[in-house]
């Protein structure tokens, strides 16, 4: 297996879990680009976290978890300066 197939396949399992930055999601438009065959890499990827999603029931998460969550994806999202006062006020 080649190395750019190997990558294609790590950003196809990152995309398919939602884990992708993004910069990785435009490395993996860019292979896709390039080699059209790599779609099928993602697709298995997809239906792979598909079954196994739909093989386990559904978590609850208490609305204050889900509150906390929330905040965080927030200040990751947030600007530059949002995320360094983030990290400042740890500290």
């Amino acid at each position: 297996m080649n190395d750019q197939r190997e990558r294609a396949e790590l950003l196809a399992a990152l995309h398919a879990a939602g884990a992708a930055s993004k910069e990785d999601e435009k490395e993996l438009q860019a292979l896709l680009q390039a080699d059209p065959s790599l779609e099928k890499v993602v697709r298995d990827f997809q239906d792979s976290i598909t079954a196994l999603a739909s093989s386990f029931d559904p978590l609850e998460t208490p609305p204050r978890t889900l509150g906390k969550i929330q905040k965080k994806i927030a200040r990751e999202q947030g600007s530059f300066l949002s995320r360094l006062r983030s990290w400042l006020s740890k500290s």
